[in-house]
């Protein structure tokens, strides 16, 4: 538990928090009566099972009864006298959270309680405790938990947790703006952050130092409350060192490793184990896939907080976050659940306007023997899952997993000098100043045409700024419709 000091700082019960209803009809209250009632967790939805349950005579701090909520969280305490009581209760969840419910004042008179209802506060009521009103006037989310050693368990003082996410910004191009709030932990390792993007998917992270968690997808529900700790492997628990490949170590792509180890199960959403699921942990070099019974088993890998990714086809990519341990191996089922629609050709008429016929000289600069050009009908043939799977089996690029999560575009010889370089990207003739989250800025099926130089040489004289490769992308109705 929090010290006390801090506990009444973290004061989440108010008046309908705990509530004490008297009987409509009056009647003695002999001593030795019992005390019935029950406690809630607000936050999960259910009742909580395990609780403490204490009342405590006001001036007799002697005088302690307590009882323990069961399956259904109810709980009943018995040998109760008339007098001033105080109630609340303890349990896991709350030093989990790292919250205190404060107790509450309970008269018993002539006639016993009808029932006592102790809650954990919900998600709104947290928030709106916790975060200033500015903070809480929108619909987002609040992120509370621990800073933690992965190994040890012991919380971080000082430590960091981040969270990120992009913004897309059209002007004068297109630009990905990264957005950041940070918090410290306190004196105990605790941490509360504000104002967290509840719209979607985010990234976050746990630093101390040179030292930090993989980078995790969490989503925070709106005006809500999410729960996460963050392990943080420190040390020799997770060594950063560059990439055994050969192409990616020389785009300086770095990967950390440990000697934690991480078995589990890949099911559908009917529970059935799915076989040849692709699975890898982010940050790490650890891939691996299904068994023929959905089991699988990985090595090497650095302690603390990582997202393990795993893709099946006729599934959206599923992250999950898993807590490491050096020399141990823990254990994680995964359900994919998230089906892939798959749409049928749609055919749409109309007079094409000179933009789209022409696509700035796409169809006479794929005749020139210049570059690679892919046209609609081709990318459907290869069928990406996202944009950087195109470039897999084009000659000149490779794909490299990003420092976070997704994969960037390298040109093996993007520079004059044949170095390898992250070539430059438009679409619809507009420059992308940041394409490190170029997959979720760009779907495959949105792509009308492509082409891709991985030298300098060969590409429009009006994209050769720089001195890396080029990719330009059109957007819009299929080409095909044009050359007919």
């Amino acid at each position: 538990m929090l010290p006390l000091t801090l506990l009444a700082a973290l004061v989440l019960a108010t008046t309908g928090a705990v509530r004490a209803e008297a009987q409509d009809a009056a009647a003695d209250h002999a001593p030795g009566s019992t005390i019935a009632g029950s406690v809630y967790d607000s936050l999960a939805g259910k009742p909580l099972a395990g609780a403490v349950v204490q009342m405590v005579a006001k001036g007799n701090a002697t005088k302690v009864l307590s009882a323990t909520s069961g399956a259904d969280g109810s709980f009943e305490i018995a040998g109760v006298t008339p007098g001033s009581y105080i109630i609340g209760f303890l349990h896991p969840t709350l030093d989990s959270l790292g919250l205190g419910v404060a107790p509450t004042s309970l008269e018993i008179a002539d006639s016993p309680p009808a029932h006592v209802a102790l809650a954990i506060p919900s998600g709104t009521t947290i928030r709106n405790r916790l975060c200033a009103p500015d903070a809480t006037a929108d619909s987002s989310g609040l992120l509370i938990g621990f800073a933690r050693d992965a190994d040890s368990g012991m919380p971080l003082p000082g430590a960091t947790v981040v969270v990120m996410w992009r913004e897309l910004v059209i002007q004068n191009g297109i630009h990905a703006d990264r957005r950041e709030i940070p918090v410290k932990a306190n004196e105990v390792g605790w941490f509360a952050l504000c104002g967290v993007p509840a719209d979607g998917p985010i990234m976050a992270r746990g630093e101390l130092g040179s030292d930090a968690t993989g980078l995790m997808e969490i989503s925070v529900p709106p005006r809500g409350v999410l729960h996460r700790d963050f392990n943080i492997p420190r040390d020799s628990a997770a060594t950063t060192v560059a990439a055994s490949d050969s192409a990616a170590a020389a785009a300086g792509q770095t990967v950390r490793r440990g000697s934690a180890r991480l078995t589990g199960v890949v099911r559908d959403d009917k529970g059935k184990p799915l076989s040849g699921a692709q699975l890898m942990v982010w940050g790490s070099e650890a891939t691996g896939t299904t068994r023929e019974d959905g089991t699988f088993a990985l090595s090497d890998l650095p302690a603390g907080s990582q997202a393990l990714e795993v893709r099946y086809v006729g599934y959206s990519p599923t992250r999950v976050t898993v807590d490491l341990v050096s020399n141990a191996t823990r254990s994680v089922t995964v359900t994919l659940d998230e089906r892939v629609n798959v749409l049928g050709q749609v055919t749409i008429y109309g007079k094409p306007s000179k933009r789209h016929s022409d696509f700035t000289g796409f169809l006479q600069r794929s005749k020139g023997g210049f570059g690679h050009f892919l046209t609609r009908a081709e990318i459907e043939k290869r069928n990406p899952f996202q944009f950087t799977d195109l470039f897999r089996m084009i000659p000149g690029f490779i794909v490299v997993p990003d420092t976070g999560f997704g994969y960037r575009i390298v040109s093996t010889r993007g520079s004059s000098f044949g170095g390898r370089c992250q070539p430059t990207i438009y679409v619809d003739g507009m420059k992308i100043y940041d394409a490190s989250d170029i997959d979720g800025m760009i779907m495959p099926g949105d792509i009308a045409a492509l082409e891709a130089y991985a030298g300098p040489s060969g590409a429009p004289a009006q994209y050769t700024d720089g001195g890396c490769g080029r990719i330009l992308i059109w957007t819009g109705p299929d080409l095909r419709a044009t050359q007919e």
